[in-house]
Parts: C-alpha cells; sequence; structure tokens
C-alpha cells in the first residue's frame, strides 16, 4: 500500500495584472495629500487571504497609506473595500476591510 499525502492548494499570489487604478480623490481645496481608488480581481483568492498582511507587498511602489481598494475575491462572489493602513519600505503593507452594518 503507497500513502498519497493530499496537499492543500496554496493561496494565489497577488497579480498585478489584476489591479487597476481608477483614480484619484483631490481635494476641491487643492490640498496637497490625495487618496487613490483601486480595483483587484483576487480571482480564487478569499477575502481573509487578500486582507492579510504582505498581500499587497509586491505592489507597494503605487500604493499609500489611505488608498482605497475595491476587493473581488473567491471567484467574484465577495466584494469588499479595503483601505491601506501601512506601506513600510521593507515588511509588510497591511489593509483593513470596511465594517458596513
Amino acid at each position: 500500500m503507497v500513502a498519497v499525502a493530499l496537499q492543500e492548494s496554496a493561496p494565489m499570489a497577488l497579480n498585478k495584472n489584476q489591479l487597476s487604478k481608477i483614480g484619484n480623490l483631490n481635494s476641491v481645496t487643492g490640498a496637497a495629500s490625495s487618496r487613490q481608488i483601486w480595483h483587484y480581481d483576487a480571482g480564487a483568492d478569499s477575502v481573509a487571504t487578500a486582507v492579510a498582511a504582505g498581500y499587497f507587498s509586491d505592489v507597494r511602489g503605487y500604493l499609500f497609506v489611505g488608498d482605497r481598494i475595491d476587493l473581488v475575491a473567491a471567484g467574484g462572489t465577495a466584494f469588499r473595500v479595503l483601505t491601506v493602513t501601512a506601506v513600510p519600505k521593507t515588511g509588510n503593507v497591511t489593509v483593513t476591510a470596511a465594517a458596513f452594518s
């Protein structure tokens, strides 16, 4: 008898080709700070995978704290609005999911 180990499929890594910039939110007063709005299709990855620390680290050069990411996940069955909470030069980029009631 041969034992076969079943492996769970690993979560898909962020696909840079699925991150699209929608636009900037510029202040009407011309303030220097601006927020960006993004759309990201996580494919089969779950919301939990996409909000895990480090998931968006490969695109740190594009993101700023306060940016919004409209996330479609789990094969198109889940939607969340994420806010970028940290974009360090090294270490994990972090996001948080908005809680709607």
